[in-house]
Order: structure tokens, then sequence, then C-alpha cells
């Protein structure tokens, strides 16, 4: 735990109904209507984003932050900028476990508030939801070392952009807080889910989407209408394809029902810009040995045995400079982009899209293509940052495909 720079404020908005009766319209005797006061675009940041053996956050000054304690409304002002290291303020243990995300909590014992970070989404160990206000988050990975006038240019080991001395700038990344991963009250994704980076306008999974909640169809017939399931941005996990039964529809559905959605390609540009290319003999940039036979886990350093973070694992260096991992190879991602192949002339009504979807009107019966980019599991040196791949229909089932979901800033 630490103490902060963080006093309540002047007024204190009473409700001395029970909690249960409580309700969002009290928030609107709050001065200005709003859950955080913050002078900038944000009050959560890196303290050094470019000096790669600092992780330590900044908690900006002239912040105020609504904390409701059962009882009352009460306002905390932070005064005075002030850093601190999220491993010392732990709820448990003193280390930052790689490929995680973390949780930043306000939290009230005593009379002087604290902040607290926690794996926990709900509230920190030895605090409860009326003794805790989650202010913020971040992830705790795979970082790749860029240049520090913020255009986010890959960098060798001596500072040189796409540079070769020392440490190349393909193999030059660490671990540590991912920088654009920091998000708080007012920075933050329109639809938050854990694993995600912010990228320009952007919020973009870090990691290739994977099962949470098993996929159902319509009439239990894969490719058609999803039913239920849920998908995640996670570490170590076998990212979803064809081999679930899942289309590209199904994965505009998937998103949808998360109030997320597929990436545009040019969206997918900026979050892979920076990515190495993959290679035929080896699998250090990417999972793109031509050898290679299936998808494997996602994300960087990984024991491919049981998919989790070793020194020594596959993908080292499979990070883009904006911190999004296997971009090339692992499996091909669905994009929320189209085109037409327009390689005949027998234009008509084809019956491609599913029992009971409709029918196509396409120049062939294959005629309408969705993009696909960054590789495959075989791909070598085929997968990259800009690989892209145009002859695939959008109800096309196979389990090379995947996907990575996306959404607005808030």
């Amino acid at each position: 735990m630490s103490s902060m720079s963080i006093t309540t404020a002047s007024h204190v908005y009473t409700d001395n109904r029970p909690a249960a009766e409580q309700d969002d319209a009290k928030v609107s005797i709050i001065p200005e209507n709003t859950e955080v006061k913050c002078s900038g675009k944000y009050f959560l940041s890196k303290k050094t984003p470019f000096d790669y053996a600092d992780d330590d956050l900044l908690f900006q000054d002239g912040t105020g932050v609504d904390f409701f304690n059962g009882e009352d409304w009460m306002r905390f002002l932070n005064k005075e900028t002030f850093s601190f290291t999220p491993k010392n303020i732990l709820d448990i243990g003193d280390e930052l476990e790689y490929g995680t995300d973390y949780y930043i909590y306000l939290c009230f014992s005593g009379i002087k508030p604290e902040l607290c970070i926690s794996k926990n989404a709900t509230y920190p160990t030895g605090f409860s939801s009326l003794t805790s206000r989650k202010i913020g988050f971040f992830h705790y990975g795979t970082v790749r070392k860029v240049s520090d006038d913020g255009r986010w240019i890959p960098i060798d080991s001596n500072g040189n952009k796409f540079g070769t001395q020392g440490t190349t700038w393909q193999q030059n990344v660490t671990k540590g807080v991912l920088p654009n991963s920091i998000g708080d009250l007012k920075n933050r994704p329109r639809v938050y889910i854990p694993g995600m980076a912010r990228i320009g306008n952007s919020w973009v999974c870090i990691y290739e989407m994977s099962i949470k909640e098993q996929v159902t169809f319509m009439d239990g017939v894969k490719g058609l209408p999803v039913t239920n399931g849920t998908l995640k941005s996670a570490y170590g996990a076998i990212p979803a394809t064809g081999t679930e039964g899942l289309n590209q529809y199904n994965f505009n559905e998937l998103a949808r029902m998360q109030g997320l959605r597929l990436t545009h390609y040019a969206e997918w540009l900026s979050a892979a810009f920076g990515s190495p290319q993959g290679l035929d003999n080896s699998d250090n940039y990417g999972w793109t040995k031509t050898g290679n036979t299936a998808r494997t886990f996602t994300g960087c350093s990984i024991d491919i045995s049981n998919g989790q973070y070793s020194i020594n694992g596959t993908k080292s260096y499979a990070v883009s400079a904006y911190n999004i991992c296997d971009c090339a190879g692992n499996v091909w991602e669905w994009q929320d982009d189209y085109c037409i192949r327009q390689d005949s002339t027998s234009w008509g009504w084809y019956n491609v899209l599913g029992a009971n979807q409709g029918q196509a009107y396409l120049p062939n019966s294959l005629g309408l293509t969705a993009f696909i980019c960054g590789g495959y599991w075989g791909g070598g040196l085929h997968c990259g940052p800009r690989c892209v791949h145009l002859s695939n229909y959008p109800w096309y089932v196979h389990a090379s495909i995947g996907a990575r979901f996306a959404c607005d800033a808030a």
C-alpha cells in the first residue's frame, strides 16, 4: 500500500438510504455531473514511457475522483502530481506477473485514501466495493523499444530507427508495463475487456481472440449465426478459428455481442506496424516456420508445451511497435473489409450464405471476399505487418483464420 496526496473535498453529498436502494441518478447532484475531474485527456500514465527500466506510473494533479462508501458521496482531490511503483503496492505479492492485466484502485481505510494494484477486477484483497474504487488499469507483458520522439518507430539498442547496430530493431524488446495499455476513468475504451492497448483513437486487443465462453450456433450448425459465446484477449491462449466453426460473419457477431468490432485493414496496419516479418526457418519473429502444422498459444516468449511464459520461449520478438502480439503468423485475422472478386461475368443470385440467411447477388458463387491479414503458422516470409490475403469469402470456415477485436476510445 502507499498513501497519496489526496484529500476529501469540502462538500460531502449524503444519501441516508440503504445502499441497495441507491441508484445512479444520485450522481446528478455531484458538481459537473461526472465521475472524475481531470484537466487533461488522462490522469494516469507511465512516468517515463521510453525508459524501459522504469515501470513507475504518474497520477496527475488536479484530478478529482468521486467515491461512494455506502452512505456518502465524497470527492477525493489529488493536489500534487506524484509517481508510484505498481509492484510496491500490490494487494498480494511483490512482483508483476507476465501477460497479466492489473487494476488500479483508490482505497479508503482510516482517514487517508491509498492506491492499491490488484489482479482482481472487482476490488483488491483486503477491501470491498464500499472501500475501494477502480480508477485505472494496465497490462504487463512484452514491450518493443521505440523512438522517444512520439512516432513509435522501432529502434536498435543504439537508438537507430529500424537499425541493425548492437541489438537489431527486430530483437530489441523487453518486459514491462505497456505504456499504451494504461487507462483510467477518462482515457479508456468505449467497451473494456482485459488485454487492450490504445493506438490513436482506437483500443485494440493485444492478443488474437480466444474462447472465453463456448460458442454455439443457430440450429447447432457451425458457420450459421451465433447464439451464445464470448471471446477474450489473453496471453497463453489458443486463438479461436474455423476449428471452432467460426467464419467472418461469426466473428462479426461475437464482436457485436461484446460491444466491439473486427479491426479494419487500415487500423490493423497501425496496430501491426513495427512487427518483424516472419521467417521460413524460425519462429523467433512469429509462429511462421514453414514446418509448423497448427496454431499455437498467443503472445511472446511462450512455452509451447503449456502456454506459460518462458524466458527461452517461442516467438520471442513477435510484437509490434504498439505492443500488439502475433501480427505476423499464428493465425490469419479476419478484417471488417470486403471486396469483389470479379473474375467472371456470371452475375446472379447465389445461395451461399447459409441456411435461411438469404442469398448474395455476385459475379460468381465465391465473388465476395473479406480481407485476412498477418499470415498463419506455416506462412514463413509471407507473414508480416502488411500481409493481406484477398481470396477468402466471409462464409468460409477454416482452421487457420481467426480475428482480433477493437473499439473506439470513449
